[in-house]
């Protein structure tokens, strides 16, 4: 849990992997609150945003992740040759 702030460079990548992949037992089952609420609960524990803070399809784009910064755009093109 305590990579959170390092793993993702935005808030709502992190939402997206809780949506698909949790919970471990039955993946994509969650309603869109309940994966709002878990990724709240996620970036509170891992001192991102306050403990009152709300999460919903407005606020959560806002949160600035604390390892944005060091993330480097993968720019690179290719085709076949490269896969």
């Amino acid at each position: 849990m305590q990579a959170v702030g390092n793993y993702w460079p935005y808030a709502t990548t992190l939402y997206d992997y809780v949506h698909r992949a949790m919970p471990l037992n039955a993946p994509g089952s969650l309603k869109p609150d309940e994966v709002y609420s878990l990724v709240a609960f996620l970036l509170w524990r891992n001192e991102i945003v306050a403990d009152t803070a709300v999460m919903n399809s407005q606020t959560l784009p806002q949160v600035v992740m604390p390892a944005r910064d060091r993330f480097v755009v993968d720019n690179r093109r290719g085709g076949p040759e490269f896969r």
